[in-house]
């Protein structure tokens, strides 16, 4: 039924005015006190009033009520207790006549509907009107029979004239689940408008979620994205019109029987995980389930005993959905793009970095939701349900036993399979376990035949950006050019050596020229670390970049000698065992990432040497940093970023078209990267190997090995000892040689002391290594006493004579 009525609205302007227009609306109309909200006597049976009554008891400060329901022809009020209900019931309710005061417009709509209940309301659980600080719980209620609501021109408590707003001629009628699925919606929206993220970085995704859950509420596309885009204009989002469009997106996504993000997402995401049950319950749980099946998703049915089984459906509907699970080592992962910059525990990381994430628990119930369908049995039929936090928590128990594609990587640009193809299609590619993410950058095609001269211009291409650097030698350049084109395959390699750019200066743009590496193969600048306090601290910022699989890593201004068994180890071997950042676990983790260091007369130690190449920086000039450049550097790279890494791709593709020609004793450890090695000289570079060969010779703890064996030579000559028995000698006779080869000892221990064990651990980690011709054996004598001599090959050995 609908009634003309905006004329006669207008026309009120007294409560009897009022009174008699209502009654002649069929309305009933009630005698409120002067501004009072509810009726000061009985009121609950009907009353037939005449105009003559009417006009004797509505005096001219009275207020004016409606009793609501049959009594008025099932007029609804819809009456909206938040700011963000009135605003979003404009989108959802715009043909329902309205009115308010001053301080709270449009708080209420009328309607005509046949309500199974007399009141209905939509209110925050108090944890989460707590979490949100809401001014109040309840959001809105919708009153029918048994119920009444002051209406204009009645004056508020607050002193507010309470008036019409027409935005309509009539009073529409309509289904009451409509209208209470609607008034939900506005409920749940409502609420996150309160909670919508303060700062951007998340508001997208968020917007997102939104269309998912509107989009399985059955409404229209137009009125989601005008939905959305109020809830973004409520909280301040100055992108708030650029949020349009979402809803398209996501219809499209569930008519294929894709997943989208929903509820579980959306809660999780804004912190308000309490309110999912109050959520569901105003949304229609029964709705959703039906628009749920008819999506295509599975149904899972929950029953005791059945856990195996469940879990085994959840995670054959989580890797049909395709929503991005791969496991890599001991762990199920995802992979993100970091949204902002970030520096923690040392460790900084750029915007837009990929990273491989851990599955939580609370991710995987979200997800399970959302590729299925989950239901359990009541009494009359099945009810769907939240997937169980056990089932997340089985599914990430089953190490070493899930289905989901094995991840070695995330690469950002085109790159080379092992077998010397190119993978340069998005997507995850199973042949290499990679997963390619070009974030929107085309890339040329890579040829499939390039030729010798193709692979000579290729280096062309790769040398142009560095074309201002002072770099010495022809194999300093050759350094640099094998970390460019390493940067680009190094997901595939087992291995690959650490690539150290080295200064005799500050300020001689070490650093960013391994930022231009990083730009090069990932598109952002790489993660930069900062040597440790301690070598556990170092261990576990390592173990923290290769769980999250950083592309490239930089050991940036490094003072003190750069070594160390975690680094040598995720340099030689593919997989190792580390501790994880912030906890005492150990972690099985892939080390395919490129490994750079930077600094100034860079020391490199112990059996490092023989895994690092060396560039070196060499101005010339007492204060580099004051040197004028012609152009950007970082600027250059990521300009012509697709070209470069065509070129360096361009060289490898040569090579292996070409038969790989060039074959090389392979760099012990790095035989698998030895291809870039092989491809650079071909092409007339230099062998970047022969840095190695200085680094080696350059190692402070090789040449103190080798002043200690000259002093132990000098002292002992080939006679073997004990470390007692030189103790003893060097106390005998304090200004001896052997006395100089005692304090020699002493010094290279945690404690300047000499002590058998210390020195005998020492000792041990040198024990037949040949250093300058020498050599220092350690012997068991028949008693079990250990007995060090040292060994010069080609001499014989000395004759033992006692001290």
């Amino acid at each position: 039924m609908t009634k003309q009525f905006a004329q006669s609205l207008d026309a009120m302007e007294s409560a009897a005015t009022a009174a008699l227009t209502y009654m002649k609306l069929e309305w009933e109309p009630l005698r409120l006190p002067p501004l009072q909200k509810s009726p000061a006597g009985k009121w609950k049976e009907p009353r037939v009033w005449s105009e003559a009554e009417i006009r004797a008891e509505f005096s001219e400060n009275s207020n004016v009520g409606i009793a609501l329901g049959k009594r008025s022809r099932n007029l609804i009020d819809c009456d909206y207790d938040c700011r963000e209900a009135a605003e979003l019931a404009k989108i959802t309710f715009d043909d329902f006549p309205s009115f308010g005061r001053p301080g709270s417009p449009y708080s209420h709509r009328i309607v005509q509907a046949e309500l199974k209940k007399g009141r209905y309301t939509f209110e925050l659980p108090k944890e989460v009107a707590a979490k949100l600080a809401a001014e109040r719980a309840m959001l809105l209620e919708v009153r029918g029979d048994g119920h009444q609501t002051m209406f204009p021109p009645s004056i508020h408590p607050s002193g507010e004239r309470v008036q019409w707003h027409i935005g309509a001629t009539s009073v529409p009628t309509v289904e009451a689940d409509e209208l209470l699925k609607l008034c939900g919606i506005i409920a749940v929206l409502s609420t996150v408008a309160m909670a919508y993220p303060k700062v951007n970085g998340q508001r997208d995704e968020v917007c997102m979620m939104i269309a998912g859950v509107l989009v399985r509420a059955g409404l229209e596309d137009a009125m989601i994205d005008d939905l959305i885009v109020c809830v973004a204009s409520l909280a301040g989002d100055e992108e708030a019109e650029k949020r349009r469009g979402k809803a398209a997106a996501t219809r499209a996504r569930v008519d294929a029987g894709e997943g989208v993000w929903g509820l579980p997402e959306l809660c999780s995401r804004l912190e308000i995980e309490e309110a999912e049950p109050a959520f569901r319950k105003w949304l229609g749980s029964k709705a959703t389930t039906r628009k749920g099946g008819s999506s295509g998703r599975p149904v899972i049915v929950l029953q005791g005993g059945n856990l195996p089984s469940e879990v085994d459906q959840a995670e054959a509907a989580l890797l049909a959905a395709g929503l991005g699970v791969y496991q890599r080592g001991e762990n199920l992962v995802r992979v993100l793009r970091l949204p902002q910059s970030e520096g923690d525990d040392g460790v900084q990381r750029p915007s837009g970095a990929l990273l491989i994430h851990p599955v939580s628990s609370a991710w995987l119930k979200d997800k399970f939701a959302i590729s299925a369908i989950w239901m359990r049995n009541g009494k009359e039929e099945p009810y769907p349900v939240n997937p169980p936090h056990e089932h997340a928590r089985a599914l990430l128990a089953r190490v070493g036993e899930w289905h989901a594609p094995v991840l070695r990587g995330v690469v950002s640009c085109p790159t080379m399979r092992a077998d010397g193809t190119i993978l340069q299609e998005p997507g995850y590619d199973s042949a290499s376990g990679l997963l390619y993410d070009p974030g929107g950058v085309v890339f040329p095609q890579v040829p499939n035949n390039p030729s010798f001269a193709d692979a000579q211009e290729a280096m062309r291409v790769l040398r142009k950006p560095f074309r201002e650097y002072q770099l010495p030698t022809p194999a300093d350049w050759s350094v640099l050019l094998a970390a460019v084109v390493t940067s680009v395959i190094r997901r595939i390699l087992p291995t690959a050596p650490l690539f150290a750019i080295d200064a005799p200066t500050a300020g001689s743009g070490k650093t960013l020229l391994c930022e231009a590496v990083g730009v090069i193969a990932s598109g952002y600048k790489p993660t930069i670390i900062n040597q440790g306090k301690t070598p556990e601290e170092d261990e576990k910022r390592l173990a923290s970049i290769l769980m999250a699989g950083d592309a490239v890593l930089v050991i940036d201004n490094c003072e003190r000698q750069l070594g160390g068994d975690t680094l040598c180890s995720m340099l030689t071997s593919e997989v190792i065992a580390s501790r994880i950042l912030g906890k005492s676990e150990m972690k099985q983790v892939l080390t395919n990432v490129l490994v750079m260091a930077t600094g100034n007369n860079l020391e490199v130690v112990g059996d490092l040497g023989r895994r690092t190449l060396v560039c070196r920086i060499d101005t010339g000039a007492e204060r580099p940093d004051q040197i004028e450049h012609s152009f950007d550097l970082i600027a250059e790279v990521l300009a012509d970023r697709p070209r470069l890494v065509v070129a360096a791709l361009t060289v490898l593709r040569a090579y292996v078209v070409a038969g790989k020609p060039n074959r090389m004793t392979p760099l012990g450890s790095f035989e698998g990267w030895n291809l870039v090695r092989e491809a650079l000289v071909w092409l007339g570079e230099e062998d970047p190997a022969v840095t190695r060969e200085n680094v080696i010779a350059d190692d402070p703890r090789k040449n103190e090995l080798a002043e200690l064996l000259e002093l132990w030579a000098d002292a002992l000559g080939g006679r073997s000892v004990t470390l007692a028995e030189l103790a003893n000698d060097a106390t005998k006779t304090p200004r001896s040689k052997t006395a100089a080869l005692h304090q020699a000892l002493a010094e290279r221990t945690p404690k300047p002391v000499f002590n058998t064990r210390s020195v005998g651990r020492y000792l041990a980690k040198h024990k037949d290594r040949l250093v300058s011709g020498r050599k220092l054996l350690c012997i068991d004598d028949p008693s079990g006493v250990k007995r060090y001599r040292l060994e010069t090959p080609g001499l014989p050995p000395a004759i033992d004579t006692p001290f």
